[in-house]
C-alpha cells in the first residue's frame, strides 16, 4: 500500500510536467529541424558548423552550445540568432530557416551564398531584426517582399552582386537605421527612407545607376519638365532640367493666376516702392553680361529657396567656403539641390558675378553644374547640383573612417576628372576660364568618384576676343594682366597647372598642402628638388606616400604620377605642361583600370589649342 502510495505520488509529479516538456519539446525540435536543414543545404569545406552541430544525445538547451547559435532566455532554449559570418560556408539561401520560429538576427556575411534572395524572405523570416548578408555572391534582385519585414532594424547587403532596383516597398521599415547596398550593381532611384538622417550616401556607394535621396538626382528629372514646387503666396516655381550628359539648368515660371496678378502689382507705399527699388538695383548691380544669362541659368525666389532650406537651418548645413555657407536643400519630390549663401555684403558681389558668369555658360561632366541663383531682399545665392560625397579635402584628410580611405584607382579616376575639367576650362574656343583657387577643397566628389571642380570665385573669364570678365576692382587689370603679348595670360593658365601639380602630391601622400611645404621647406629647396629626392630615395618616399597605397602593387604608378607632378610645379611657368597635355599624359594610366573616355570634344578642341610652351611632358608608361 506505501508502494501504491509513492507510486501514484510519481505519477502525479509526471502528470502535471508533463505539458510544459511537451511545449518546450515542441518549440526545440522546430529549432532542432531548422539547423539540421541549414547543416545538410551548405558546404562546409572547413567543419565550423559539422564538428559542433552534432545533434548527438540532445537535451533541453544543448543547441544553445553550438557554432553561431545564439538563445533568447535559458528557460525558453529557442533559437533567436544564427551567426555564421566568415565560415567559407557555400550553397544557396537556407530555405529552412522558417523552422527557427524566433530567429530575429541572421549573419552569413563573407561565405559563398550564391543564387538569389528567395522572394517570400518576409514568410522565412518574419521576425527578423538584424539581416547581414553582405560579401557573398548573390545575384538577382532584392525582393519586394522584405518591404514585409517590418522588425528590420539592420540589412546590409553589400559586396554581392544585386541587379535591378532597390524596391521602394522598403521605405515600409520604418524601425530601419542601418543599411547598406553598396558595391553591387543596383539601378534607379533609391527608397524614400523614414530615417534619411541615417542612411547616407555610402550606403549606396559604387552602385553606377542608383539616383535619389542622398545621391545626384535621378535622370528623368533632368531631362523634363517634373521638378515642380509651390509658391505659398499662390505661384508656382517650376524647374525645368536640361542635360548634357551630367549636367543640368532649370528654369522658373509663374502661374498665370494669382502669380501674374502679383507680379504686376504696383507698390503703393513708400517702403514697399524702396523696397521693390532695392531688388531691382541689385539685380541690375549684375552688369548686362549676367542680366543676360536667363536662358542659361534661372534667377530664383529667394522666399522658396529659404523654404527649401529649412530656413537655412543648421540641420541642413554642408560646409563653410570662401565666399559663403553651403546648405542642402530639398525639392518636394525629393530631388536634392546645394544652395550657396554668399556672406552679406556688398564685397562679395564680385566673387558672386565671377562664379555666375563662369558657371553659367559652362556644362562639363568635371565641373559643377549651376542650376540658378537669387538676387532678391540684399541676398546672394547661387544654386548647384548636390553632389553627394562632400569634398576631395575631406576624403584625404580628415577621414578616420576606414569606409573613407580612398584606393589608388579612385584617386587615379579623380585626377583624371580634375585633368578633364580644367582642360575644358582651359582650351574651349569658344569661353576660356583661369580658375586661380583650385585647391582640393574645391573639388567635388559624386557617388561615383567622379570629380567636379567647384569654386569659380576667383575666376578669369575670356572670349576669343580677350579679356570678358575678371574679379578685381582694379579698371586696369585686364591691361596688365593681359597685356597683349599673352605671357602673363600664359602666366596664369599655369598658375592652374601649378595648383593641379599640389592636388596631385595630395592624392599620392594623404597630406595637406600645408604639410607638404613644410617637407620640402627641410630640404632647403623647391618643390621638384624634393620631388626628385624622394624618386632617388626609395625610404624617404615611403615616409612619404600615403600609408594606405604602401604595398599595394601600385609603386610604379605612384611614380609616374609623381613624376607628373613635378612637372606641374616647376619654378618657371613655361616650363609647365599645358592641363591638355596632362589630361592625356594621366589617362594614359586610367586605362589599366577601364577609365577610358569618349572625349571627342577635348580632341578637337586639342586640335585648336595653342602649342605647349613647357617641355616635353614625363612620358607615362601604358602597362
Amino acid at each position: 500500500m506505501v508502494l501504491n502510495s509513492r507510486a501514484l505520488v510519481l505519477l502525479h509529479i509526471l502528470v502535471w510536467s508533463l505539458p510544459d516538456t511537451l511545449t518546450l519539446s515542441s518549440g526545440t525540435l522546430s529549432d532542432i529541424t531548422c539547423l539540421k536543414s541549414i547543416r545538410d543545404s551548405l558546404e562546409d569545406p572547413l567543419n565550423h558548423i559539422a564538428t559542433s552541430w552534432t545533434f548527438n544525445n540532445l537535451t533541453e538547451g544543448s543547441i544553445c552550445g553550438y557554432v553561431g547559435v545564439s538563445c533568447g532566455y535559458i528557460s525558453e532554449n529557442r533559437v533567436r540568432g544564427v551567426q555564421l559570418a566568415n565560415m567559407g560556408l557555400k550553397g544557396k539561401f537556407p530555405r529552412g530557416l522558417v523552422d527557427c520560429r524566433e530567429l530575429i538576427i541572421l549573419d552569413l556575411s563573407g561565405n559563398e551564398i550564391s543564387g538569389s534572395i528567395p522572394r517570400d524572405i518576409s514568410e522565412i523570416l518574419p521576425a527578423v531584426e538584424v539581416l547581414k548578408l553582405s560579401n557573398n555572391n548573390l545575384s538577382g534582385e532584392i525582393p519586394s517582399s522584405m518591404g514585409n519585414c517590418s522588425n528590420l532594424e539592420v540589412l546590409i547587403l553589400d559586396n554581392n552582386r544585386l541587379t535591378g532596383q532597390i524596391p521602394q516597398q522598403l521605405n515600409q521599415l520604418i524601425r530601419l537605421e542601418v543599411f547598406s547596398v553598396a558595391n553591387n550593381l543596383l539601378s534607379g532611384p533609391v527608397p524614400d527612407f523614414v530615417n534619411v538622417t541615417t542612411i547616407k550616401s555610402e550606403s549606396y556607394v559604387n552602385n553606377s545607376e542608383l539616383c535619389g535621396g542622398p545621391l545626384d538626382c535621378c535622370k528623368k528629372h533632368r531631362w523634363s519638365f517634373e521638378i515642380e514646387i509651390s509658391f505659398r503666396s499662390g505661384f508656382v516655381v517650376g524647374f525645368v532640367v536640361f542635360a548634357f550628359s551630367y549636367t543640368a539648368f532649370f528654369t522658373y515660371y509663374f502661374n498665370l493666376g494669382v502669380g501674374s496678378n502679383k507680379r504686376n502689382k504696383m507698390p503703393t507705399s513708400t517702403t514697399e516702392l524702396t523696397a521693390t527699388r532695392k531688388n531691382i538695383e541689385w539685380q541690375m548691380i549684375i552688369d548686362p553680361q549676367i542680366s543676360q544669362l536667363g536662358r542659361k541659368v534661372t534667377r530664383v525666389s529667394f522666399v522658396e529657396l529659404k523654404e527649401a532650406t529649412g530656413n537655412f537651418s543648421r540641420h541642413n548645413y554642408i560646409g563653410l567656403g570662401k565666399i559663403g555657407i553651403m546648405y542642402k536643400a530639398m525639392l518636394p519630390n525629393g530631388c536634392p539641390l546645394a544652395v550657396k549663401r554668399i556672406y552679406g555684403s556688398e564685397s562679395f558681389e564680385k566673387q558672386f558675378k565671377s562664379e555666375l558668369s563662369a558657371l553659367a555658360r559652362l556644362r562639363h561632366d568635371n565641373i559643377i553644374s549651376l542650376l540658378g541663383y537669387s538676387g532678391e531682399r540684399n541676398e546672394m545665392l547661387l544654386v548647384y547640383q548636390y553632389i553627394s560625397n562632400g569634398n576631395l579635402y575631406d576624403w584625404l584628410h580628415t577621414g578616420k573612417d576606414k569606409d573613407k580611405i580612398l584606393d589608388w584607382p579612385s584617386r587615379i579616376k579623380i585626377a583624371i576628372g580634375i585633368a578633364r575639367g580644367l582642360a575644358c576650362l582651359h582650351h574651349n574656343c569658344h569661353l576660356s576660364v583661369v580658375h586661380l583657387s583650385l585647391s582640393s577643397n574645391a573639388i567635388l566628389l559624386d557617388q561615383n568618384f567622379e570629380a567636379k571642380i567647384s569654386n569659380f570665385g576667383e575666376a578669369i573669364i575670356l572670349k576669343p576676343g580677350g579679356l570678358m570678365f575678371v574679379n578685381s576692382s582694379d579698371n586696369d587689370l585686364s591691361n596688365r594682366v593681359f597685356d597683349g603679348s599673352g605671357v602673363r595670360e600664359l602666366d596664369y593658365y599655369k598658375k592652374d597647372v601649378y595648383d593641379f601639380g599640389i592636388l596631385l602630391l595630395e592624392l599620392i601622400t594623404g597630406k595637406a598642402p600645408i604639410q607638404i611645404n613644410n617637407y620640402s621647406n627641410r630640404l632647403d629647396g623647391s618643390y621638384v628638388d624634393w620631388i626628385t629626392c624622394l624618386l632617388t630615395c626609395p625610404s624617404l618616399m615611403c615616409n612619404f606616400i600615403d600609408k594606405s597605397l604602401i604595398g599595394s602593387g601600385f609603386d610604379n604608378e605612384i611614380f609616374q604620377l609623381l613624376r607628373i607632378a613635378s612637372a606641374c610645379i616647376k619654378p618657371l611657368s613655361c616650363q609647365r605642361p599645358t592641363t591638355l597635355e596632362l589630361y592625356h599624359a594621366i589617362s594614359i594610366l586610367g586605362e589599366n583600370y577601364g577609365l577610358i573616355n569618349n572625349d571627342t570634344e577635348i580632341l578637337r578642341q586639342s586640335e585648336i589649342s595653342t602649342t605647349s610652351t613647357s617641355n616635353k611632358i614625363v612620358e607615362v608608361e601604358s602597362t
